[in-house]
């Protein structure tokens, strides 16, 4: 199983939005998280980068 740390780019800075996710729902331009212990947090933003190899993150950045 592969879970991830979801990170908010806001000015050049990384802030952690939620840990061990296991699931993200696009729905149109918002992004449902889904943890292992089934919390959700839904936020505005899009997608920025995903690195399963090394970290295990996300980067999400706000919708303009």
């Amino acid at each position: 199983m592969c879970v991830a740390t979801v990170y908010i780019e806001s000015d050049g800075e990384l802030k952690e939005l939620m840990s061990e996710v296991i699931r993200i729902d696009v729905e149109g331009h918002k992004l449902r998280l889904t943890n292992l212990f089934g919390q959700e947090e839904c936020i505005e933003g899009e997608l920025k980068s995903i690195d399963f190899w090394e970290e295990h993150l996300v980067v999400v950045q706000p919708s303009k």
